[in-house]
């Protein structure tokens, strides 16, 4: 039986008053005030299954490949006009800064924020048994606070910062301001290190699995680095950020609970009776099938639309459907392992095969998303290598994951290609792919990528738009990314 996190009623009920549409609506000052949940040792304890429980949200991991791999051209809608069209504004660069699916995002990651905060807060006001405890808690909402501000500023660029929770219409005022990204990154490194410093394990197992680890935010930090080396905006730190990220990935290999790569099948990393267990699997977001609260849905959101039987007993819903120019990436001679686990193709349709889950009589399935794994720690350490000239380092993280996959060694002439392809075939429909093409790419090279791929892609599809009920709040604090106004 896998070890899940779960809600329990009181936290249910709690949560439940707080049901937001909005970046703000999370702090509605006229709700119940939380600090009269948070008074116990065993409030807060039920607040941190609450703000773990914030990862499944509609607008958070569920909706993921929206904003990775829809958006960076490894999947599409199967429906042009699914949602009225809301849902294909990703696949064909048409969003508007009214899109629901926006306004989802971006307040169920403040969501996560705003409930981290809350522990945080209460954490250092209310008497544990144990001090430990105490600390344990605090590094886990670091932790979930610093990974929801690193997709934050990755998707949306400045953010308002919120560190306390937010009771009065004056505190909400205050923090109705986009801050510069900077100071973003400056919060998501402060948050991140302190849970590396922290006492948590290096490595979640048993009960503790789906929880943070020192592994898990030293990786998160890892791509942090990376991703702000890639952003021309910081390019005097370029090389800094470079060697912070190379020892944090360094730091995660020195722990790996195994021997070599090859010696974890590819496909018990989507077994979802193997998840739990998987020495390959830094985190990920846990579900329980058998209820709909509980459950994931991937299984049959990604089946196509009207079949049944694939990955789903229940009817698919057509999306996140691999393109083809996905599906002619993977090597066939020899053939690429990894096709068969991912992919595959049904009445001329192309469709996800990681999320499969046939057990459950109403299709709630069980399996987890994967937030962060060890092949995933392999490919940045030989992305960053590359990047400080240490190819032939580079090259042998880069074969981990090609032997694997039943490859044989990299023998080209392009590693930065290589090590692009390597990772869209490897994290295929993992929600991956977006942050991939930023670092791996320049801002011109991307552009010149994705215009090729589809030529409504502009510049303003570098970062998602701000919410229209966010702007219009004060459009001068929340201003717009440029092309949505």
């Amino acid at each position: 039986m896998k070890n899940k996190i779960y809600y329990i009623v009181t936290v249910v009920l709690f949560l439940t008053t707080l049901g937001c549409s909005g970046f703000l609506d999370e702090y509605n000052p006229n709700s119940i005030p939380s600090k009269l949940f948070y008074e116990t040792e065993s409030d807060v304890l039920n607040g941190v299954n609450g703000a773990y429980a914030a990862l499944r949200g509609n607008g958070y991991y569920k909706n993921m490949y929206l904003y990775s791999d829809v958006r960076a051209g490894n999947s599409t809608l199967q429906d042009p006009g699914a949602s009225g069209g809301v849902l294909y504004q990703f696949a064909n660069y048409s969003l508007m800064a009214d899109n629901s699916y926006i306004k989802d995002h971006f307040s169920d990651l403040y969501k996560c924020v705003s409930r981290a905060n809350e522990v945080l807060e209460s954490a250092e006001k209310i008497s544990f048994q144990n001090e430990d405890t105490k600390n344990k808690v605090i590094a886990e909402m670091l932790f979930l606070r610093g990974l929801t501000y690193a997709h934050l500023v990755f998707q949306f660029g400045d953010v308002p910062i919120v560190t306390i929770p937010l009771r009065t219409k004056g505190e909400i005022w205050t923090h109705t301001k986009r801050d510069p990204k900077t100071q973003v990154y400056d919060l998501i490194i402060a948050d991140l290190q302190t849970v590396i410093d922290s006492k948590l394990p290096d490595i979640q197992t048993g009960n503790g699995v789906g929880h943070a680890s020192k592994a898990a935010a030293n990786g998160i930090l890892g791509k942090v680095y990376l991703m702000k080396a890639a952003d021309s905006d910081f390019a005097s730190e370029r090389k800094a950020n470079l060697k912070a990220a190379e020892e944090h990935l360094e730091a995660v290999w020195a722990v790996k609970p195994f021997v070599n790569l090859s010696d974890i099948p590819y496909a018990d990393i989507f077994d979802k009776d193997k998840q739990a267990t998987c020495p390959e699997i830094l985190f990920q977001v846990m579900y329980q099938s058998g209820s709909s609260a509980l459950s994931s849905n991937f299984n049959y959101i990604f089946q196509p639309s009207a079949q049944t039987g694939l990955t789903s007993v229940r009817s698919g819903s057509g999306n996140n459907i691999p393109t083809d120019n996905l599906m002619n990436e993977y090597e066939i001679s020899p053939l690429d392992l990894r096709k068969d686990v991912s992919v595959g193709t049904s009445n001329s349709v192309n469709y996800t095969k990681k999320y499969t889950d046939l057990d459950d009589p109403n299709g709630y399935g069980e399996n987890d998303w994967i937030i962060l794994r060890y092949a995933d720690i392999a490919l940045m350490l030989a992305e960053v290598k590359m990047h400080l000239n240490d190819n032939n380092t580079a090259i042998s993280y880069l074969n981990m994951v090609r032997y694997r996959a039943g490859l044989g060694e990299y023998g080209g002439s392009d590693l930065r290609e290589a090590i692009r392809k390597e990772r869209r075939v490897e994290f295929a429909q993992e929600g991956q792919y977006w942050y991939d093409l930023l670092r791996l790419y320049s801002k011109s090279e991307l552009l010149t990528l994705m215009k090729a791929q589809n030529s409504n892609f502009t510049e303003k599809d570098l970062l998602l738009p701000i919410p229209y009920d966010e702007h219009k709040l004060d459009p001068e604090r929340m201003y717009q990314n440029p092309g949505y106004n």
